[in-house]
């Protein structure tokens, strides 16, 4: 594999020894675009927004599990584990980028799921889950998940487990994968320095497990930047609130600190960061109106242009929250930072190879394709068209904003009426 050793190692040379890592990432540092069409489009005065493309950090599927894995992989083959098992919703990212690199290092994976509110992508995950080897396992709730997982646990004990999101949660287990952002601070650090970017005022991020944002927070205070993190709650209050931050952040400086004795010994307190509520929804993975009005306009917007993809479950949500800060006067002259948390990478070969037989997956899954998202599923579009469209395979973008439909008028809000009564938009 390349080696990108961690700047964050370069910066404490005593962790380099103490401290579990392996190169995964194969595109770093990632680029900062500044979002022209955006500040344009919010009449910003002085103000400027960019985005940090964690999306194209690997080669096959971007995103920020990636940074996380440098160092929790590392720690499953130190163990000498023969694989690893996870646990998220039933279209999690998380899940799909564990099963992606699990295969790669040649490591089995057990992915252990929840139900989350359908949509074409858990679908598509369903199915990229099993391409890529996992072994999936269901119950409705998580709190019967965890206890199927910890009974199949005690007969799998060379199994490494790692919590939803790489993180901590609710301050129990490794801080190993919050360290992946804390050396994503340092990269940012250098590239403020070498003139990439200006210091931002703040970077919105969207926040689930927390280990993305309370390692931005954590870095940022070793670094001494003044930079607020806002970091946009898009699960449950019980994880995302102040003291999970707090904790998470804390103990990975903990870590570092007991690893090198030469790094500052910092605390990160609620002043070092914001919680933005409200976007969630009703529920973990739901879709909101506003997140999905976020996705259309970023996408019209930039995405496009600069080939990046945000999605309506983290970054969408994410999205909302700055653009409601962005239309504040008093923010108008603001310099912003996104984190693009999502892969934007094209895997829609390897969806292609499934075939889409949701028959291979186990049986309790074949439930959760009784209905349509897609136009092309509607309408019953033919191979030749369907390959030729580009509403083919998108996973977020709904076909009337994705490409000028040759349907009639008729057929088009006909079409438009199935999906949105497949998918109903929540008003939060």
């Amino acid at each position: 594999m390349e080696k990108n050793p961690p700047i964050l190692f370069k910066t404490y040379p005593g962790l380099k020894d103490k401290v579990p890592w392996i190169s995964i990432l194969t595109n770093v540092p990632t680029p900062i675009d500044r979002l022209t069409n955006l500040e344009n489009f919010f009449n910003l005065t002085d103000g400027e927004v960019y985005i940090k493309r964690d999306d194209k950090n690997h080669k096959l599927y971007g995103g920020n599990k990636l940074r996380k894995f440098e160092f929790i992989f590392a720690d499953v083959i130190k163990k000498k584990k023969k694989g690893i098992m996870t646990f998220g919703g039933i279209g999690t990212n998380h899940g799909l980028a564990s099963a992606i690199v699990a295969k790669d290092l040649g490591i089995k994976c057990d992915l252990f799921l929840a139900f989350q509110p359908l949509t074409w992508h858990v679908q598509c995950s369903l199915l990229m889950f099993n391409y890529f080897g996992a072994k999936l396992h269901y119950k409705k709730s998580y709190g019967a998940l965890v206890i199927k997982s910890l009974l199949w646990r005690l007969f799998h004990p060379k199994y490494y487990i790692i919590l939803p999101g790489g993180s901590l949660l609710l301050g129990k287990g490794s801080p190993l994968g919050t360290i992946g952002y804390v050396n994503a601070s340092f990269e940012l650090k250098k590239q403020i320095d070498d003139g990439i970017i200006s210091k931002p005022d703040l970077i919105f991020v969207a926040c689930g497990s927390t280990g993305t944002a309370a390692g931005l927070i954590a870095g940022l205070k070793l670094l001494d930047l003044d930079i607020k993190v806002h970091a946009v709650a898009v699960s449950d209050e019980m994880f995302v609130s102040p003291k999970s931050i707090m904790t998470n952040s804390n103990k990975t400086l903990e870590y570092l600190q007991k690893m090198d004795e030469t790094i500052p010994k910092v605390r990160v307190d609620t002043n070092d960061f914001v919680i933005v509520s409200g976007y969630l929804g009703s529920e973990y993975g739901v879709k909101t109106i506003r997140g999905q009005e976020a996705v259309d306009l970023m996408m019209e917007l930039e995405g496009k242009k600069r080939g990046f993809k945000v999605e309506t479950t983290y970054t969408g949500k994410a999205l909302a929250g700055m653009f409601d800060f962005l239309k504040m006067e008093e923010n108008k002259s603001k310099k912003i930072l996104f984190w693009n948390t999502y892969n934007s990478n094209d895997l829609d070969q390897y969806i292609k190879e499934t075939n889409f037989d949701f028959k291979k997956l186990p049986k309790i899954f074949h439930q959760f394709y009784e209905k349509k998202y897609q136009c092309w599923q509607i309408k019953g579009c033919k191979e030749e068209v369907r390959e030729k469209c580009p509403a083919y395979l998108n996973h977020e973008y709904r076909f009337w904003k994705v490409v000028e439909c040759a349907l009639n008028e008729e057929e088009k809000e006909f079409i438009k009426e199935e999906i949105n009564k497949a998918i109903t938009l929540e008003d939060a």
